[in-house]
């Protein structure tokens, strides 16, 4: 079979054997894949640094019938910082969760990968007004990718555009004042924050990064997509959990 040669994102790393690791890739052109990569455990491996976690990379392998073979590797972007910042890296780990939960291997997105990375550089850079606003942004960008994408602009239930003051998780968005009753759990919403949703979810990630917008309106949307998602998941993911005792809450 013939090899493959991509650029892709360290999305996941577990030991294997004594000096072997197996990866899972976000891939710019194959999508998800498991892959191992042999003697990267190794102190003088050539491997080390385009196979670790967070690290964006172009691989060579070739496809097997459990795992790709990695042939080569060549560093593009380490993001180093964000291993030596405990917030910093919850945030980036949730990036890479949400990536690994929401594509099954062989599936994928290149425009999802490449907000991923503009994202995970700003981070390590400490290039964004507020980190919290990008990863919020992902959570609702990575959403409509995959058909989710919230209601927001009116009622998800009526379609009435006034008083929209609820989140409901499993009515999908925005809901209002009259329709509240007929939904499952439900968030209470400020105007802005709904306002918020909308802009994060529109606008670019260069955009967002120099937005400066409250912190704890920013942490409400996080909590509220990480629910949104998770329900329709139908599972939690635990490096939201992560973050959440990371900033004590």
């Amino acid at each position: 079979m013939a090899q493959v040669k991509t650029r892709a994102l360290v999305i996941r790393e577990q030991p294997f054997q004594e000096q072997d690791k197996i990866l899972t890739l976000f891939t710019e052109k194959e999508g998800k894949q498991k892959a191992i990569a042999k003697g990267v455990r190794r102190s003088k491996s050539q491997l080390v640094a385009a196979t670790q976690l967070f690290s964006f990379s172009e691989f060579v392998y070739y496809p097997g019938k459990n795992f790709a073979s990695i042939n080569q590797a060549t560093l593009v972007e380490a993001f180093y910082p964000l291993r030596q910042d405990l917030l910093k890296m919850s945030l980036a780990s949730y990036i890479l969760e949400l990536l690994d939960a929401f594509y099954d291997f062989y599936q994928g997105n290149p425009a999802v990968l490449k907000v991923a990375n503009h994202i995970l550089y700003y981070l390590s850079q400490g290039q964004a007004v507020s980190d919290t606003a990008l990863v919020a942004a992902f959570q609702l960008k990575i959403a409509e990718a995959q058909g989710i994408r919230p209601v927001l602009s009116a009622c998800a239930h009526c379609k009435k555009t006034e008083e929209l003051i609820y989140f409901s998780i499993d009515g999908g968005g925005a809901i209002c004042r009259d329709c509240s009753g007929d939904e499952g759990y439900t968030y209470r919403l400020l105007p802005e924050q709904l306002s918020v949703m909308e802009i994060l979810l529109i606008k670019p990630i260069k955009v967002i990064r120099d937005m400066d917008l409250p912190d704890e309106m920013i942490r409400r949307v996080m909590d509220i997509m990480d629910h949104y998602i998770s329900f329709n998941l139908d599972k939690k993911l635990s490096a939201y959990q992560f973050y959440k005792d990371v900033v004590g809450n």
